[in-house]
């Protein structure tokens, strides 16, 4: 019976300790969201558009993935408290449209895979970029922004001990998160928010 809780234990222990680690490229500043905050109580109206670019096919695919970026980009726009999101163009004062850029690659899962079949004595990696672009237009006045960070995730035993203090899963949506606050803070950098 003690034999059984242990290996039980010990199985329970290694699937709540992955072996997997992300490590953060760090190639643009942390902007937090208190940076965002307008000195004035002054809002903007903004609207945005976005499009997800992939070489997938499967439109309804790219439809939802647009969706999820117009919806992150304008939580990050509401943590800010500088703007109203609006339904339409025509009655915003700051028409955005952003594009979500694929760089991901799709193979990465055979080398997931050969690590998982290993017990993840084999390592593995994968580079994730999150890569958006984004025009801004104002009263006439038009700005671009290009801004990527990425974020290398390790499948490998060793990495179980960095797993608790290196999390991939919730460092990739933070990164995700800072690439739009960065292109936030750009804009209100630019005059084009308050």
């Amino acid at each position: 019976m003690l034999k059984k809780l242990s290996l039980l234990a010990t199985v329970a222990v290694l699937l709540v300790l992955q072996g997997c680690a992300g490590f953060p490229a760090n190639n643009i500043a942390k902007v937090s969201p208190e940076q965002l905050r307008p000195a004035s109580d002054k809002k903007v109206k903004i609207f945005s558009r976005w499009k997800f670019d992939t070489d997938s096919s499967n439109e309804a695919l790219n439809a939802a993935n647009s969706a999820i970026y117009k919806k992150r980009f304008e939580e990050n726009l509401d943590a800010s408290n500088c703007c109203i999101v609006v339904e339409g163009p025509t009655e915003a004062d700051v028409i955005v449209d952003g594009t979500a850029h694929d760089e991901n690659s799709k193979a990465a899962i055979i080398p997931a895979l050969i690590t998982g079949f290993s017990l993840y004595t084999i390592p593995s990696w994968v580079t994730i970029t999150f890569h958006i672009t984004a025009n801004a237009e104002k009263g006439g006045v038009k700005h671009s922004y290009d801004v990527s960070d990425s974020l290398t995730m390790v499948q490998w035993l060793p990495m179980a001990l960095a797993f608790p203090f290196a999390n991939p899963f919730p460092m990739e949506k933070e990164l995700g998160n800072n690439v739009f606050r960065t292109v936030i803070f750009k804009m209100k950098q630019d005059g084009i928010l308050p």
